[in-house]
């Protein structure tokens, strides 16, 4: 459980998707700060988060393996995932009869990107993509989450059958109705012919840093993405924000297309370990939700 003295430090130094608190309890369980680190417990899994605070400035090896241990000691943790810039150690979990069970090594697609959306020289506002992604014939509308409509639905369970399932999505379809039902997230909407397109969701959790949380479109309609990011850009600049973390990329063509966008590495890839024991080690699950229906 954060206190409100570590959720204002977080709002203050928070730059990771994995510093977003709220959004990640949704699949990822109960969030708590140890160390300047993130954690997130579902009552059998802990998610490790090995990107420190701004306020943090280096992070000892050692205290990864201390922590991983203490979850599994004290609060008797089934699983213990870690994700962070650099390879650790965890094999002292061996001795608490855990074993290795999932491992993911970095690669360039899993930095996060951000993009300078401040108006300053230089930044995205000053390109032409920009400009052209603004006079697409899309109508434009900003609204804070609410009631999901039909077209939602519509819109959502095509975007997944155009798409491979993957864990992320699969975390996704859990925390989808949450999320586009909380006022703390903004809707930024493509329409055509009063038609909805796409639409990407953004919220301000960091003082300084917006994260875009999800987009869904119909492939089928061309422009629809720039669109959305350029309108993406021009809300998360009337939040008050710097930046907008686009996240980490599935593939090499998203990552381009956010790198087209200005996007800059952050954070920087992610390298991914998972040691668990008894009945939770027997299958490969990605968070709570999948795990509930065994995908």
């Amino acid at each position: 459980m954060l206190t409100r003295s570590e959720v204002r430090r977080i709002e203050r130094h928070g730059i990771s998707t994995f510093h977003d608190y709220w959004f990640n309890s949704l699949f990822a369980g109960e969030p708590y700060l140890e160390d300047g680190l993130l954690a997130y417990y579902d009552g059998r899994v802990v998610t490790l988060c090995g990107f420190p605070l701004r306020d943090v400035p280096t992070i000892k090896p050692s205290i990864y393996n201390r922590l991983a241990q203490k979850w599994v000691k004290e609060r008797k943790a089934e699983s213990i995932i870690f994700i962070g810039p650099k390879p650790v150690s965890l094999q002292a979990l061996a001795n608490e009869g855990l074993r290795l069970v999932a491992q993911e090594k970095r690669h360039r697609f899993a930095a996060e990107l951000f993009i300078d959306c401040s108006g300053n020289p230089g930044s995205i506002f000053k390109r032409r993509v920009f400009r052209r992604a603004k006079i697409r014939d899309f109508q434009l509308t900003v609204r804070r989450g609410g009631m999901m409509s039909s077209e939602y639905f519509r819109l959502v369970e095509l975007f997944y059958r155009q798409r491979e399932l993957t864990g992320y999505l699969a975390e996704m379809a859990f925390a989808l109705p949450a999320m586009l039902r909380s006022h703390k997230v903004h809707l930024i909407e493509a329409r055509r012919n009063d038609r909805l397109c796409g639409f990407v969701a953004v919220h301000k959790p960091f003082v300084d840093i917006c994260v875009g949380l999800f987009l869904a479109t119909d492939n089928g309609i061309n422009g629809v993405c720039d669109f959305l990011y350029a309108a993406m850009l021009d809300q998360a600049k009337h939040m008050g924000a710097s930046f907008v973390n686009v996240g980490p990329s599935p593939s090499a063509g998203h990552y381009d297309f956010k790198l087209k966008w200005g996007g800059q590495p952050r954070v920087p890839p992610y390298y991914f370990v998972q040691w668990s024991r008894g009945k939770i080690a027997r299958r490969f699950h990605t968070s709570w939700g999948p795990r509930l229906i065994r995908v």
